[in-house]
């Protein structure tokens, strides 16, 4: 900006000095307040190119900030994600621990209902001889 100023502003300068000291033409005059001109249409030009430059650097923050929300969002959805499939795999050694003891269990009725089966027969066998049990 500073350099589309100085190359406006000198020109005119250059020429208000010409014809304060008597030196220029009206022509040296036109010519210089044109490239004054055009120097001052140049810098309306980067004014608005920066601006518009701003519009989009806030429109990037902007865009950014959504996704950083997106993320967050996101990572607070694995993090529960995380914590359900922690409690899923606690349930699952729960039941395995329950499944096991109950074949346990199992196990044991068995062996108490073969034992009592064979006391059965047992007594069964000792009182059809005649015995008393």
């Amino acid at each position: 900006m500073h350099l589309v100023l100085s190359r406006g502003f000198l020109p005119l300068v250059i020429g208000a000095t010409m014809l304060a000291g008597g030196c220029a033409t009206k022509d040296d005059v036109r010519a210089a307040q044109a490239s004054a001109d055009a120097a001052r249409m140049q810098a309306v030009d980067a004014r608005a190119a920066a601006d518009h430059a701003f519009a989009e650097a806030q429109a990037a923050g902007r865009r950014a900030d959504q996704a950083s929300g997106a993320a967050q969002q996101a990572q607070q959805a694995a993090n529960s994600a995380q914590s359900t499939a922690d409690n899923a795999q606690a349930s699952a050694q729960s039941a395995a621990a329950s499944a096991e003891q109950a074949r346990d269990d199992l196990r044991a009725t068995e062996e108490r209902t073969q034992q009592a089966e064979r006391t059965r027969r047992v007594r069964n066998t000792r009182l059809a001889r005649g015995e008393r049990g």
